[in-house]
């Protein structure tokens, strides 16, 4: 006998069969729930998980009206084609990140699994950008490294800013800069060859300015200054030799130097003035078979210069071939004050690509100190004229531009063309180094433009939303509460 069986109590009503089986659902389903709940919550957080690795270009989009984080087909080659792992460091305080950098660079990591991005707080690191060299850098700067090598992007070269509106506007033109200068640097750093640029001195030559060779960095090469009177000689590691506009001829000893230089495959960039003589540099030109077309071009037609200027202010058209092609399509040279250039057809030994041109409807004014109308007179030639010309050598390999145009590198012109023609002095140093033209990349306005909205349309669109859609919404809820009332 058990003594300690529980016996039930008196009244108290044991549950049926249907409701042991009732509790036993709602059990059941609760646990069923539970798993579910627990399921979906694991999914949502391994979708959240997935989300965040994915590049930012499908998890972000760029609604910016200039496309600020849209990265150019450029920058996309560029990376597709990385083989060696690029780091960049930005230099920026945690929570005064600025985040335009940040976005873009985020893009760049999407686009290529060599690329990756890091911060380095100056805080919390003082002593990180020593190593670079780059302890003078401004916050919001970055640094590119690929293995021992690195370049530093400073904050300034980021964005550009244009005062010259501010007296007009009373606001400054911000422009985004930071694709062109990334992209840039990523070449710089991960390519094994570097170049001289030698710009020649002492005849009243002019002066690279700073955004031209800003573009001949990023390709490379390094611009120095040469003066052949106290030189002497050329030294061994002149990839390019610059002669920009000279005021005064050359000596006898000096071209000397240069024909020789030629003669051992040299590379030579030339660019004249049609106002100043230069009869022993014009010589050595002469022998591979390039000379002036003596006059001053006219172009009459349009589309040929600038509006609002003379026809003399050329917008030549540019001709597409392997020596142009480091010029973005669409981008235009300006080109004023200039004058032909003429090849030797004869010269087998040379072979001449078309650089610049002018329209059928140019002329070269001979008169032109005394002309008082862009007409042509019965002495001057007409029809289309190049006014910059390649010649290369198939016996030694030398290669020579010339440009009849004097203010062509000059920063002022340049950035009438929004850098148009330091566009084309890349593409022709690429194309004497033998690197392959990397079309450059425009900066992107960050002043959006106000919408403007008409008056007429102003009254319309006040009608119809102040007037015509409420009524309309009253009338349908009557039609409504009617319908609903005789049912």
């Amino acid at each position: 006998m058990n003594l300690f069986r529980k016996t039930p109590r008196s009244g108290q009503a044991q549950p049926s069969a249907a409701q042991k089986a009732g509790s036993a659902r709602v059990l059941k389903n609760g646990a069923y729930a539970a798993i579910l709940t627990a399921v979906v919550l694991a999914a949502v957080i391994l979708v959240n998980l997935l989300v965040r690795a994915l590049p930012t270009k499908y998890t972000e989009y760029d609604i910016s009206t200039t496309g600020l984080f849209t990265l150019s087909d450029t920058t996309k080659n560029l990376l597709a084609g990385l083989d060696r792992d690029v780091t960049a460091y930005y230099l920026g305080e945690t929570g005064n990140e600025d985040t335009n950098i940040t976005r873009i660079l985020d893009r760049y990591a999407g686009e290529s699994s060599h690329f990756t991005w890091q911060q380095r707080d100056p805080v919390l690191y003082p002593t990180f950008a020593q190593q670079y060299g780059a302890e003078n850098a401004s916050s919001s700067s970055v640094i590119l490294v690929c293995g021992d090598r690195s370049v530093v992007v400073d904050y300034s070269s980021l964005y550009e800013v244009d005062y010259n509106t501010y007296y007009t506007t009373g606001s400054l033109n911000y422009t985004f800069m930071a694709e062109s200068a990334l992209t840039g640097a990523i070449s710089r750093v991960t390519s094994d060859s570097s170049y001289l640029l030698y710009q020649l001195s002492g005849h009243g030559e002019l002066e690279l300015g700073t955004d031209l060779t800003e573009t001949l960095t990023n390709a490379n090469v390094t611009v120095e200054s040469l003066n052949l009177l106290s030189a002497g000689s050329i030294p061994e590691d002149a990839a390019v030799l610059l002669i920009n506009t000279p005021q005064v001829d050359y000596s006898a000893d000096s071209i000397a130097l240069l024909r020789s230089y030629l003669e051992g495959g040299g590379r030579l960039l030339v660019t004249t003035s049609l106002t100043y003589d230069t009869p022993n540099l014009d010589a050595l030109l002469a022998e591979y078979g390039l000379s002036r077309q003596s006059g001053l071009l006219v172009d009459t037609d349009a589309n040929y210069y600038a509006a609002n200027y003379a026809p003399t202010y050329l917008l030549p058209a540019m001709q597409v071939n392997d020596i142009t092609a480091g010029v973005t399509s669409g981008m235009m040279v300006f080109a004023p004050i200039s004058q032909g250039i003429l090849t030797d057809s004869e010269n087998e030994d040379m072979t001449y690509t078309s650089l610049l041109s002018t329209s059928s409807s140019a002329f070269a004014m001979q008169d032109y100190e005394n002309a008082t109308t862009a007409t042509p007179g019965e002495n001057d030639p007409t029809g289309s004229f190049d006014l910059a010309v390649a010649a290369e050598s198939a016996s030694t390999g030398a290669r020579v531009v010339w440009i009849g145009c004097p203010n062509i590198f000059v920063s002022e012109i340049d950035q009438m063309v929004s850098g148009g023609n330091s566009q084309l002095l890349g593409s022709i140093v690429n194309w004497f180094n033998g690197e392959e033209n990397a079309v450059a990349i425009d900066g992107k306005s960050m002043s959006a433009q106000s919408l403007s909205v008409p008056g007429t349309a102003v009254i319309g669109l006040g009608l119809l939303f102040v007037i015509v859609l409420p009524v309309a919404c009253i009338v349908a809820g009557v039609v409504i509460f009617v319908i609903r009332r005789r049912r």
